[in-house]
């Protein structure tokens, strides 16, 4: 039996008064965490479908924000755009769990066979309680400690991604786009790092790494930290002008859609 190290924060605290007041919470740990197991995990994460790539000239940031008209020198700029699908499963019925919502945490590493070329961060949760209301809790709810983590880099204000929706049926997936794109300067400064890791890349993975959990539960808020457990690693291969994992889209459909939106996820 795996054990999972887990931190309790008690209403003696003075930091929750009632579930009514769960928002805004704000912990900063310096105490000992308290090891025992656990419960398990709600959700499943993996990856179906993603596709990154470089290009000279400007970013096509139409995918993310149609309504913008971007300007760029395209014979001075390279980009690269990613797409990653996430494929997110609740694996429990929440109103036989005597809480009230659970946000989990996880880390999505991309690398190539010389280097970590990215590193993100997302989150996703529900509540159990169906009186408890999971609005505001990727943006509001904050914890760090040191050698566990820091939502804030979970925090969709601060970069990271995330899912939070109430009553979230048992058994239910959901397609989930992780989009992105970056971009470097041509000439004596050369490419920006992730377009040289890209371009130099023989081979290319991506590993999703369950950091840990938060659950809410009346005055109580339990902290459960996950030990990097790896929960999805997939291999892309070279595909046209980029790199591609596809286990979304029927292959003979590859050659009529827009990569780096399968499905119409970001429409």
């Amino acid at each position: 039996m795996k054990l999972e190290k887990k931190l309790i924060a008690c209403s003696i605290l003075a930091l929750i008064i009632g579930v009514s007041s769960v928002l805004p919470l704000v912990f900063l740990m310096s105490a000992t965490a308290k090891a025992e197991t656990s419960s398990e995990p709600w959700f499943s994460i993996n990856v179906p479908y993603s596709y990154w790539m470089t290009k000279n000239g400007s970013l096509d940031y139409t995918h993310l924000h149609p309504q913008l008209d971007f300007d760029f020198d395209e014979t001075r700029t390279v980009s690269e755009q990613h797409m990653i699908v996430l494929n997110l499963t609740l694996n429990v019925d929440t109103k036989n769990e005597p809480v009230d919502g659970r946000v989990e945490y996880y880390q999505i590493d991309v690398n190539s066979d010389k280097e970590l070329i990215e590193t993100m961060h997302w989150s996703v949760g529900t509540n159990g309680n169906r009186s408890f209301s999971v609005e505001g809790l990727l943006s509001e709810f904050r914890f760090m400690r040191n050698d566990w983590f820091d939502t804030n880099t979970f925090n969709v204000n601060f970069g990271g991604g995330g899912l939070v929706t109430q009553n979230w049926t048992a058994g239910f997936s959901r397609l989930w786009p992780e989009a992105g794109a970056g971009s470097g300067t041509l000439g004596s400064s050369g490419t920006s790092r992730v377009v040289s890791a890209l371009r130099e890349a023989e081979t290319l993975s991506i590993t999703i790494y369950r950091i840990g959990w938060v659950t809410f539960t009346g005055n109580s808020t339990v902290v459960t930290l996950a030990n990097n457990e790896i929960v999805d690693q997939i291999q892309l291969e070279k595909f046209g002008d980029g790199w591609l994992y596809n286990n979304l889209v029927p292959e003979d459909e590859l050659s009529t859609i827009d990569l780096l939106d399968p499905i119409g996820l970001l429409n």
